[in-house]
């Protein structure tokens, strides 16, 4: 059982995950050297850009960028 419980869990996390969009940003390589990274993917049909975008401005990020998979 504890075998099937670390195989789901990387089953059901998509782990390992070779590739992201992500990874391509300049700004993810300095991220853990100059700050930190949120990452927020967009596939709940209750994602709303503006008030994600809102909410971060108002945490006090010091930078939001969209990225869009190809």
């Amino acid at each position: 059982s504890a075998f099937a419980a670390v195989f789901g869990m990387f089953i059901l996390n998509r782990l390992p995950q070779h590739y992201h969009p992500l990874f391509n940003n300049p700004r993810f390589s300095t991220a853990t050297s100059h700050g930190f990274f949120v990452a927020i993917e967009a596939q709940d049909p209750k994602f709303d850009k503006s008030k994600v975008e809102l909410l971060l401005k108002n945490s006090g990020a010091t930078h939001i960028e969209v990225i869009e998979e190809d």
